[in-house]
């Protein structure tokens, strides 16, 4: 149990750099073509195509980090005069529904990855499905995440070992 923790800590961890690379690289690109265009008149014409590539792919792995997270948009007025044990029902209820989502996700993604596989995109001459490549891995990312939050409801999902400042604890 211990390494399938560690090996999650690892993909978890890992997920969120590449996240954090995309909105770089997205940054850079949209920066450099602005300098571009506006003060040497001149442009790439791939950046539109990558920019929209990462802006995708920060945002869908993004939205799988925060469903393990916990960090997703929820209104707490409805709740608030609830017990603490229907709190708890009513938040795995959500989290069953979020992973049924996800499932959705991997489903349709796969479906526009099929049908996109023969098309290219204009400027980088792409396959259009590594666009969409991005949306049954992060439905699979946010149900597997959906349902492991679920069944952790109130426990810690990644334990620190040392309580050192580096590591960040990831609450369920």
């Amino acid at each position: 149990m211990f390494f399938l923790r560690k090996a999650c800590r690892l993909l978890f961890k890992a997920l969120e750099w590449f996240a954090m690379i995309c909105m770089v690289v997205l940054t850079v690109i949209v920066f450099t073509d602005v300098v571009l265009r506006y003060i040497f008149k001149q442009g790439f014409s791939w950046t539109q195509e990558i920019a929209t590539l990462m802006l995708v792919w920060f945002s869908l792995i993004g939205m799988g980090i925060g469903v393990l997270e916990k960090i997703h948009i929820s209104i707490e007025m409805f709740t608030a005069k609830l017990s603490s044990r229907a709190i708890s029902v009513l938040e795995t209820f959500n989290h069953i529904l979020i992973a049924a989502f996800g499932g959705a996700m991997v489903y349709y993604g796969l479906l526009i990855m099929n049908m996109t596989k023969l098309s290219t995109m204009p400027a980088t001459k792409m396959p259009s499905s590594v666009l969409y490549v991005i949306l049954p891995l992060s439905g699979l990312l946010v149900f597997l995440n959906a349902l492991l939050v679920a069944v952790k409801q109130d426990q810690k999902i990644f334990k620190t070992s040392g309580g050192s400042a580096g590591e960040e604890e990831t609450h369920a």
